[in-house]
C-alpha cells in the first residue's frame, strides 16, 4: 500500500495502516515535511512502527491526498486524514480501479518517492528533470 497524504492525524487511518503493516502488507507513505510535527500528527506512530516514512522537505506543500491498494485501486479526493476530514468537512473521495488512472498515480508515487529520497545524491540534471516532469503534470496529462 502506497500512501501520499498531506496532513495524518486520524488514529482510525492510520491505526488501519498500522493494522495493516502488522499483517505483512508492504506500506509506503508520504507526507509533508511541514505538517509532520504538528500537533496530533501521528507520522511518529508510523515510523515507530517501522513504516518507511518519506517527506518533501521543500518550501512548498506536498498536498497530494491519494492512496494505492496493491497497485490496482487508487482511493483520492479533497481528503485529509483528520477526525475533521471525517466528519465535519465538505470532502470529496473517489475510488477506482481504473487502469490508465490507478497507473498516473503510481508513476506519481514512484517520482515522488525516488524525489524525497533522504540518501540520494541529487546532480544538477536529475533535478532538473524531475522539475520539468512536475511542472508538466507527468502521466496526469495523458488522462
Amino acid at each position: 500500500m502506497d500512501v501520499c497524504v498531506f496532513v495524518m492525524t486520524s488514529e482510525d487511518l492510520v491505526g488501519i495502516v498500522l493494522s495493516m503493516h502488522q499483517r505483512g502488507v508492504i506500506v509506503r507513505v508520504i507526507t509533508d515535511d511541514e505538517q509532520e510535527t504538528i500537533s496530533g500528527s501521528r507520522v511518529w506512530a508510523l515510523r515507530k512502527a517501522g513504516i518507511n516514512v518519506r517527506t518533501d522537505h521543500s518550501s512548498t506543500y506536498m498536498h497530494h491526498k491519494f492512496v494505492l491498494v496493491d497497485g490496482k485501486l487508487i482511493i483520492n479526493g479533497s481528503f485529509n486524514w483528520t477526525r475533521t476530514a471525517i466528519i465535519g468537512n465538505q470532502e470529496n473521495v473517489i475510488v477506482t480501479n481504473h487502469q490508465k488512472i490507478v497507473s498516473a498515480f503510481h508513476s506519481e508515487f514512484e517520482k515522488l518517492w525516488q524525489q524525497f529520497d533522504p540518501s540520494s545524491v541529487y546532480d544538477t540534471e536529475l533535478t532538473k528533470r524531475n522539475r520539468e516532469e512536475s511542472e508538466s503534470c507527468g502521466d496526469f496529462e495523458k488522462i
